[in-house]
């Protein structure tokens, strides 16, 4: 049976990752994260002693943040989509939970074009031509994640 948790993220402090149990491992690799249940996403334990938002704000569920976080693939046109939930650094980082017309969920991190400047790893195009869509698993704050669970 496979199962998640989250687990604190060693490179980024106060940010938290999804991490997959199988029963050959309990610290599976995820890249990006689609086809999420609300079961899998409320299985999470977010019981944890930390309020902090950092510079993380919750923003407008427009249009256009909706285009910034779906990526142009297969999968993220394959369905409309509607946002969970959004949240953004200052900095042109922005975070994602969208909800497909099948039901799952997709977790994406978009950056803006001048935060795209300092960011090394694998970017992929987005249905907005200037932003690009991060290439790896979530890791996010925790009260993301609570949100996401709220509002489910």
């Amino acid at each position: 049976m496979t199962s998640y948790t989250l687990k604190p993220y060693t490179e980024i402090p106060n940010e938290y990752q999804m991490i997959k149990k199988t029963p050959n491992t309990n610290n599976a690799r995820i890249g990006l994260q689609y086809g999420l249940t609300d079961s899998d996403l409320q299985s999470l334990n977010t019981n944890i002693n930390d309020l902090d938002r950092r510079e993380w704000e919750f923003v407008e569920h427009s249009p256009e943040n909706l285009k910034r976080l779906t990526p142009d693939t297969k999968t993220g046109n394959s369905q409309s989509w509607k946002i969970i939930v959004v949240i953004l650094k200052e900095n042109g980082c922005m975070k994602g939970a969208l909800r497909g017309d099948d039901g799952t969920i997709m977790l994406m991190t978009s950056f803006s074009p001048e935060s795209q400047l300092n960011y090394d790893r694998r970017l992929i195009k987005s249905i907005d031509t200037e932003w690009k869509i991060c290439h790896a698993k979530m890791m996010a704050p925790l009260f993301f994640w609570r949100e996401i669970q709220y509002r489910i």
